[in-house]
């Protein structure tokens, strides 16, 4: 039977899903073959007698599993076209793997970046290493063995690509249509979350190194690590001046960190050595007021002031009084930008809930809450509270309101 110039398209691309995990699969298997299965490559992603340091687990992560998940898509989507020039939809095959195996590529993709690092560190420093991968990489045609690496990630993030190709040539009215919308909606989400985790990744290893620089001593009761909380980033970070009025004009240096728990304020006090900082303030989110007028009093020396670039910051501590002047600050950002960033992440519009007997919080402005009588489920989503249990309200704001309705 003939078939129409559109349909012709719809195959070619769901064919190309195919080809494209096939050959893939092949770039996976030169991989496993030429350094995955060599004891020599192993023995050398060993740590040197430093329990700490990342080994071949580590640094490889769960690349097996993600080799067997391409072989078995490899063969069912074989199994499709096997006596066949056209098939009628790829959904059926895809959808377990979308619905389920996909999410072994956000646990590798987290791990990428770390991944490159440690074997681009480990070239530099081990000569023999480097030989022993330059010998292979030569019969591999301008590949190595990093590029063999980022492939899983490229590779999940194409789908959505392929997946489009077939949705643009599947006419509104098509029985596969609603299935390959789904199925491209998800995985957008797996590839979105793929690229989150990978750069939160990079950002904790960034914080681990600027820890090393950092002397906590100062905010010691509040602070002693950025990295000791799993869930805390980096959500901006700046060097600003900040500005003493009183009796005159002075300006002082200082490093800014906004992080998804709270702020923290250094400055390099020891001039022989910048690549130190002393952390001076720390301030929970829920502490921190900012004000974007600027007002210079009368005897301010205005000439010197970029007043369009000033704004008012004022730490609080809990439990300090509302009226206390420890933790005002004037700060003068490098440009009326740069302003502008920091109070749009310092004071972030509040989110609006369809529901109005519902409140939505920031995570990091949650308030604890406690269960005075037993709630039990009514819906599969909702949370069973037992009884003075205390818990943080963003793991059941969105439950509260059927709580309610059961009192």
């Amino acid at each position: 039977d003939q078939i129409t110039k559109n349909e012709r398209a719809r195959q070619e691309a769901m064919y190309e899903i195919f080809t494209s995990e096939q050959t893939y699969r092949k770039s996976m298997e030169t991989l496993e073959k030429q350094f995955l299965n060599d004891n020599l490559f192993l023995c050398y992603l060993e740590p040197d007698d430093d329990e700490d340091m990342p080994g071949p687990e580590d640094i490889l992560g769960n690349i097996d599993e993600i080799m067997s998940i391409s072989k078995r898509l490899v063969d069912e989507l074989r199994g499709l076209y096997e006596s066949k020039v056209t098939i009628d939809s790829v959904a059926g095959v895809l959808r377990p793997y979308v619905d389920h195996l996909f999410s072994a590529y956000i646990t590798y993709c987290s791990n990428t970046s770390l991944q490159q690092e440690i074997i681009t560190e480990k070239r530099k420093q081990d000569p023999e290493f480097d030989k022993f991968l330059d010998g292979i990489e030569k019969s591999l045609v301008g590949q190595n063995l990093q590029s063999f690496l980022i492939m899983p990630m490229q590779r999940i993030c194409r789908m959505p690509l392929l997946l489009d190709a077939v949705l643009k040539k599947t006419d509104e009215d098509h029985p596969d249509r609603q299935a390959m919308e789904t199925l491209h909606k998800q995985v957008c989400t797996i590839v979105q979350t793929c690229n989150d985790e990978a750069r939160k990744s990079e950002v904790r290893r960034e914080m681990a190194s600027l820890e090393k620089r950092c002397d906590f001593s100062k905010i010691s009761d509040s602070m002693t690590s950025f990295t000791g909380n799993k869930t805390r980033y980096i959500v901006k970070e700046g060097v600003v001046m900040k500005l003493n009025l009183k009796g005159g004009f002075k300006a002082i240096k200082i490093n800014i960190w906004l992080f998804t728990d709270c702020l923290v304020i250094g400055a390099t006090l020891d001039p022989k050595d910048e690549s130190k900082i002393t952390l001076t303030e720390y301030c929970p989110r829920q502490g921190i007021t900012v004000v974007s007028h600027f007002q210079p009093p009368r005897n301010a020396p205005k000439k010197k002031l970029q007043t369009e670039n000033i704004f008012h910051l004022t730490l609080k501590k809990a439990g300090q009084l509302a009226n206390s002047k420890h933790g005002r600050h004037i700060i003068q950002c490098p440009s009326p930008q740069e302003k502008q960033k920091w109070l749009e992440v310092l004071r972030p519009p509040a989110v609006e809930s369809e529901n109005p007997d519902e409140t939505i919080y920031e995570e990091w402005d949650v308030p604890l809450v406690k269960a005075e009588h037993h709630y039990s489920k009514a819906n599969e989503d909702d949370l069973q509270l037992p009884q003075f249990l205390q818990t943080q309200n963003h793991q059941i704001r969105n439950h509260l309101p059927r709580a309610k309705k059961q009192r």
